[in-house]
């Protein structure tokens, strides 16, 4: 029985391998990442306005939440 433990080296390929997989891996994870963050943010954005019709013309409009009590749309006011 051997009392030695052989260890593999890795060659230099190996190394410049790897570092342009993980670069790649990383481009890949960052532009990923920015279209969630993107989504998430315009979400967040059409989550406050609501759609209310007007009740004189028939006009759909965009409103804050806190003004739904606004009935009219600003071509009638």
């Amino acid at each position: 029985m051997k009392n030695e433990i052989d260890i593999p080296i890795q060659k230099e390929e190996d190394f410049v391998a790897a570092n342009i997989r993980r670069d790649k891996y990383s481009q890949v994870r960052d532009l990923q990442a920015q279209e969630f963050n993107t989504a998430i943010a315009s979400r967040l954005l059409a989550q406050d306005k609501t759609h209310v019709k007007c009740e004189k013309c028939g006009k759909e409009f965009t409103v804050e939440t806190g003004a739904i009590d606004l009935v009219k749309c600003p071509d009638c006011t």
